[in-house]
């Protein structure tokens, strides 16, 4: 995921170019592989077991190799095997970007340093964003949220990433009291937290996007499709975000989610708003806690 905020920083700063973008991904691609391929390719697993796991991700927010693990197909080692061989997308991205020419070693160097004072980030966070692990990089951005909104973040990044399009990566979050949107898709949590996660953007753009990627492009004819889809999404977002809270004896319920398909504002107290870029779109992800809102 940071190679993907990082390559967007060093656009926005000058210091690479969409044109070198698209050699640097695609060789970057070929480096890096999924990790259910790998595990054909060393004849660990078949083409079923892996399917099934990639299933199973849509309603467990756990990793593919923990799934594995506890299906039996692969054990710890191998699956420690496997990582080795897919390597981080980071130094991958870093190594594409240096052999096709865009910038050399000492560049990005001073570029990633650039970036970590603009931001004002530590070098453990830095060290948390080089390493490309979801569950390091989303408590960067959203660290001064409460803890559930912290967790509900995570659940929906990883299943974005997991469901939606694996090159998927977000942006710096803000604040604000009222939000405008072209559609929104929401769902309210309820019991021992409240709540509200939603979803805007452009049903012609981002959303749709989203849409085809969690249920595929013959589910998705008519706009009614594409905010329906996205209700399942937050829907299976906020069914993870619910199992893993009872496991804290923590109990919440859901209503049902809701979908508004013309233009509109949604107020609150405080929302947070996380941008999610996913095929070069960005969606929206807005998430209440402990207030009520209007639409």
């Amino acid at each position: 995921m940071f190679d993907r905020i990082f390559a967007n920083y060093l656009v926005k700063e000058g210091k690479l170019t969409e044109n070198h973008l698209g050699e640097i991904f695609s060789a970057q691609e070929k480096r890096r592989v999924r990790l259910g391929v790998i595990a054909v390719s060393e004849k660990l697993m078949t083409v079923e077991q892996v399917e099934e796991v990639n299933s199973l991700q849509a309603v467990l927010d756990k990793r593919f190799g923990d799934i594995a693990i506890e299906k039996g197909y692969l054990t710890d080692e191998q699956v420690s095997r496997l990582l080795v061989l897919q390597g981080n997308s980071f130094l991958a991205f870093m190594q594409s970007t240096i052999d096709c020419g865009a910038m050399d070693m000492t560049a990005f160097e001073k570029a990633l340093e650039d970036y970590q004072k603009e931001n004002n980030f530590t070098l453990s966070n830095m060290e948390g964003l080089k390493s490309c692990d979801i569950d390091k990089i989303v408590p960067i951005f959203v660290y001064d949220r409460p803890q559930p909104v912290q967790e509900l973040c995570g659940i929906m990044v990883r299943t974005i990433s997991r469901l939606v399009d694996y090159r998927s990566y977000i942006a710096k979050p803000a604040i604000s009291d009222e939000v405008s949107f072209d559609a929104l898709c929401i769902q309210s949590v309820f019991g021992d937290y409240k709540l509200s996660t939603a979803i805007s953007g452009d049903t012609n753009g981002a959303m749709l996007d989203a849409a085809i990627g969690f249920a595929g492009k013959e589910n998705i004819v008519e706009k009614e499709d594409c905010l329906d889809a996205l209700c399942e999404l937050i829907n299976c977002v906020n069914g993870l975000f619910a199992t893993a809270l009872s496991s804290k004896n923590v109990d919440v319920d859901m209503d049902a989610p809701v979908s508004y398909d013309s233009a509109g504002c949604l107020k609150s107290e405080e929302i947070l708003t996380l941008p999610v870029l996913l095929y070069g779109r960005q969606l929206n992800i807005h998430i209440i806690f402990d207030k009520d809102y209007t639409v």
